[in-house]
């Protein structure tokens, strides 16, 4: 007996539905007859192309040759791929109000329906050569392979997929369309293949193996006659011989539900229920305390069933207890730290609380675009906390929420890097009412319970390290604690047999890097840099990879930002480590240089990415020091200078220049400064903070390192470097940097206080005395935040000296 596996009840508007070539094979074209489907559209190119049908080139090499031949090949589209009827099952599956709409298709099927249905042909129907918008309204339809309706003449070959060049071009250069894709399957119901065969290109590139995705995935295909071809599918999904007309026969199944009618229904966010399938959970065992230190593998409900002991984590009630005051006063809360301190664990503890309370609280998934049906369940909601794992979910979704009830409140995790560095950027898209805590140290009562939560798991010889005192912070006690003989053979014994095939290494390597570097794990990139599969990596290496990983239908990423950083520096060789660096930044520049939206999240992710892995402070602190570690950094940035699309970067120029300064080859940082300038002024829109307060560093370390005698040269350059910084001191970007550059000024004055002409010092003066009242004017929290006050004291010390010297 054959057991049909259909849904039996599926909500459209929850679902997609992919179509290939079969869905339009029995419409009718604009030549009079049907459009190809299989070979027949090759076929059709070869008689186009004056070429035996018999001839051995397939459909890519024979509409390359077509074109070079100058051939009407656009003609012979346009009449193939223009729709002018339809048929009844077309028409049925077209009726419903599906989620989204992805085809492979040139045709131009939906936009015919529309039109008979006297709605627009062409309102949200995109192809590859449009813009990705950050938005996408339900029913939208995408053309992943480009359509005839937005092609030319004289474009064929770069508006749809279709020749070997074209083809090429679209497995390197991935559109922003393809993650789209990636983030509709992972809130959908269900996906709808129709008329696809896995023969067609690329179905790999569509059907990453996300784990429990299979029975989501339904593919509607005609009965095959090879039981090999049937087992393609196996590993992706579940296959349904009864083609198109057995599929329209089961629209009736179909049926949009209404809004979510509990919380738990919300496909976009997770719901914190602390009365989830009413079971008793029992408490963490010191096996699974051990693997929260070793792997950062966290279990929210071992938090949820000790709190507010610190029998699984330290719980850090004073810390909770200034969030919730904070969030009494304001609408949203920053909770920052540096990597690896614990924001996570933090915030988790802090749902608790206040779901024990009451507020209802809901965390946003990463990559995931709320659909409207969560938002209308929210907004009959009150007392709602809106938790968003990381800066990039904010941004993306937060003005989304703009319909609130206004007791809604929202916690953002965010480096405090990044904090600092978007001072303003924070205010503007956040709003202004805003609060902000630094979790990074342990006070004394938070250092005791961390002893204690030692030796209960067996681990009382880290217990009594004397490491553990007021001001600790939780990255680099772990840093610590990873050589611990106990966990460092733990760490061994799952670390090592990941690294044992090449595919792996790559995957895990790059994934590491990703997350030391505190970027958000991005999948399809590490697809695109490395060639490998994450999610098929990680099925192949079985279920001990998931002390390390995680691995669901979100994401696939390391669970902790230290136990990565351990892993590059201890398990990774160095030359391995920097060739993923250059691929990295390799693709990062390709996907920096596609786009024409800069506000896009791909494109911020991309930046931020280059950004963090070409940072010459980042790549020294995996590496380390010495000779042969220089040798391998200077072949990263001359990989970066002889690619085409890196030199492009000004960050790129940054950091090389970076790399001299340090190696005190001051000629060589100051010509790579000066070009950093040149590209950034080639790339409209750039903001050339980061290039500015470096600048001024260096020109105070150039007139430092000086032959004294010699005349301040470079005074005009330091003293319009000290104005722009002082700006930033003013808007609140990127004050950090600042401090640092002007950190410097002092170790300049103090060895060249004798080469400054009276007028020199005299200007000099003047600036640092504009400077030093910026600083003081800040508010404690704002001093705090970026550590101004030896920044000022030096600076008031710069003064005294040029003082000292030319007016006493």
């Amino acid at each position: 007996m054959v057991v049909d596996e259909f849904p039996r009840n599926f909500d459209p508007t929850r679902c997609i539905l992919f179509l290939g070539a079969g869905f339009s094979a029995d419409a009718l074209n604009k030549a009079g007859g049907k459009p190809p489907v299989g070979r027949g559209l090759e076929r059709e190119v070869k008689k186009l192309a004056k070429l035996d049908e018999d001839d051995s080139a397939d459909l890519m090499d024979a509409a390359g040759y077509a074109l070079k031949q100058g051939a009407d090949l656009y003609g012979l589209l346009e009449g193939l791929y223009t729709i002018r009827a339809l048929t009844p099952l077309q028409r049925a599956v077209l009726a419903q109000p599906w989620r989204r709409i992805y085809t492979t298709n040139y045709d131009n099927s939906v936009s015919v329906f529309r039109t008979e249905q006297g709605k627009s042909a062409t309102n949200d129907i995109f192809d590859i050569a449009d813009h990705a918008p950050r938005q996408l309204r339900q029913g939208a339809v995408v053309h992943l392979h480009g359509s005839i309706s937005k092609c030319q003449p004289a474009n064929v070959d770069e508006s749809l997929v279709l020749s070997r060049r074209s083809y090429v071009q679209q497995r390197v250069k991935k559109s922003a369309w393809w993650e789209w894709f990636d983030r509709d399957i992972r809130i959908s119901q269900f996906i709808f293949f129709l008329g696809y065969d896995l023969n067609d290109f690329e179905p790999a590139g569509y059907l990453i193996k996300y784990p429990g995705m299979k029975n989501v995935r339904h593919f509607i295909l005609r009965d095959a006659r090879s039981p090999v071809a049937s087992s393609k599918l196996a590993d992706y999904g579940i296959r349904h011989p009864f083609e198109m007309a057995g599929f329209v026969d089961r629209l009736s199944n179909a049926k949009v539900m209404p809004t979510p009618r509990h919380e738990n229904e919300l496909q976009a966010f997770r719901y914190v229920d602390l009365s989830k399938d009413d079971k008793l959970v029992s408490k963490p065992t010191s096996a699974e305390i051990q693997e929260l230190l070793a792997f950062g593998k966290l279990r929210f409900d071992g938090i949820r069933v000790t709190a507010p002991t610190s029998e699984y984590v330290v719980f850090r009630d004073k810390l909770i207890g200034r969030c919730i005051d904070l969030l009494s006063e304001k609408t949203t809360l920053i909770i920052h730290s540096k990597i690896g301190n614990g924001k996570s664990v933090l915030a988790n503890e802090l749902k608790i609380i206040m779901a024990q309370g009451k507020w209802n609280c809901f965390e946003v998934r990463e990559n995931v675009t709320p659909p409207p049906q969560d938002f209308e369940f929210l907004l009959n909601m009150e007392e709602v906390v809106v938790f968003f794992p990381s800066y990039d979910s904010a941004v993306a979704n937060m003005h989304l929420f703009v319909d609130m009830d206004a007791s809604t409140r929202y916690v953002v995790e965010m480096q405090t890097s990044t904090l600092q560095v978007r001072f303003q950027e924070v205010s503007r898209l956040l709003g202004s009412s805003i609060a902000r805590i630094n979790i990074d140290e342990l006070d004394k009562g938070e250092c005791e319970k961390l002893r204690s939560l030692l030796e209960e798991a067996g681990l009382s010889s880290l217990a009594k390290s004397d490491r553990i005192k007021k001001g600790l912070e939780f990255r680099d006690f772990l840093l610590f604690a990873f050589e611990e003989p106990e966990i460092a053979a733990r760490l061994r014994s799952v670390i090592e047999p990941m690294l044992s095939k090449r595919e792996a290494r790559k995957v895990v390597c790059v994934s590491a890097i990703f997350k030391a570097a505190g970027q958000q794990v991005d999948t399809s990139f590490i697809i695109d840099a490395t060639g490998e599969d994450p999610y098929t990596v990680m099925t192949e290496l079985g279920e001990k990879a998931w002390d390390l990983f995680r691995y669901d239908i979100d994401q696939v990423e390391p669970h902790s930002a230290v136990v990565s950083e351990h892993l590059l520096k201890k398990y990774i060789p160095p030359k391995d480590f920097t060739d993923e660096i250059l691929n990295l930044a390799r693709e990062a520049a390709r996907r920096l240089d596609e786009s024409d939206d800069y506000s896009s999240e791909r494109f911020r992710r991309a930046r931020a990415l280059l950004s963090s892995v070409i940072r010459f402070s980042f790549i020294e602190s995996v590496i380390g020091k010495g000779p042969d570690k220089r040798a391998l950094v200077k072949k990263v940035y001359e990989g970066c200078r002889r690619d085409e699309l890196v030199k492009k970067e000004p960050l790129f120029w940054l950091q090389y220049s970076i790399f001299w300064q340090d190696e005190k080859r001051w000629d060589l940082a100051e010509s790579h400064m000066v070009e950093a300038y040149e590209r950034g002024s080639a790339r409209p829109g750039f903001k050339f903070y980061q290039l500015d307060t470096n600048n001024l560093g260096l020109l105070c370390d150039i007139e430092r390192f000086s032959l004294a005698g010699e005349a301040i040269s470079r005074f005009d350059k330091i003293v319009e470097a000290m104005e722009k910084c002082g700006e930033m001191v003013d808007d609140g970007n990127h004050r950090d940097h600042v401090i640092k550059a002007f950190l410097k000024v002092e170790a300049m004055v103090r060895v060249r206080a004798r080469d400054f002409t009276r007028s020199q010092a005299t200007a000099l003066t003047y600036g640092l005395n504009l400077i030093i009242q910026k600083l003081e004017a800040l508010t404690p929290s704002e001093r705090a935040i970026w550590g101004t006050d030896p920044c000022k004291d030096s600076l008031k010390s710069s003064v005294e000296i040029l003082t000292a010297r030319y007016y006493h």
